[in-house]
């Protein structure tokens, strides 16, 4: 594992023990999943060679501060993926929008000329309403309201 590798993996594991209080868990009554609980239930089931596959994406509709995509993004840092490469194949939404934001912050590891990823790829919005386009729109416009405003609006 190279060095810079290495630094991503320890800001992604250490971000939640600085970032999420005790306070706000108990006053919001989230439970964040723990890490090996996520890995022992759901990422062990996929095939190895996925991790390097750049064309596979993965998508965490109720991702909080990215407790899921914090796992996927260290396996695929560690099957040889840049970070950038990686961020471009994940999608998380989120309902609390201060959630949204600390998941933002903790994929990006610091490197901000990949915000525009996570600002796009990273969403606040009710997961059941959403419209899964990913693209900046109004989270709850469907196609057809697009194509209405597009000749009305």
């Amino acid at each position: 594992m190279n060095e810079l590798c290495k630094k991503y993996i320890d800001h992604l594991d250490n971000f939640r023990k600085h970032y999420i209080s005790k306070k706000r868990r108990r006053l919001t009554d989230e439970d964040f999943t723990p890490a090996h609980i996520i890995n022992d239930i759901c990422l062990d089931e996929y095939p190895k060679e996925c991790w390097a596959d750049k064309n596979i994406g993965f998508i965490d509709n109720n991702c909080g501060t990215g407790n899921i995509l914090a796992e996927i993004v260290k396996r695929r840092l560690l099957a040889g993926l840049s970070l950038e490469e990686t961020l471009n194949t994940l999608r998380g939404v989120d309902i609390i929008s201060e959630n949204v934001d600390l998941c933002r912050e903790r994929l990006l590891c610091g490197q901000e000329h990949l915000r525009h990823i996570v600002e796009k790829n990273i969403v606040c919005a009710d997961a059941l309403r959403y419209h899964y386009r990913f693209d900046g729109t109004d989270p709850y416009k469907t196609a057809k309201d697009l194509h209405f405003d597009k000749f009305f609006g």
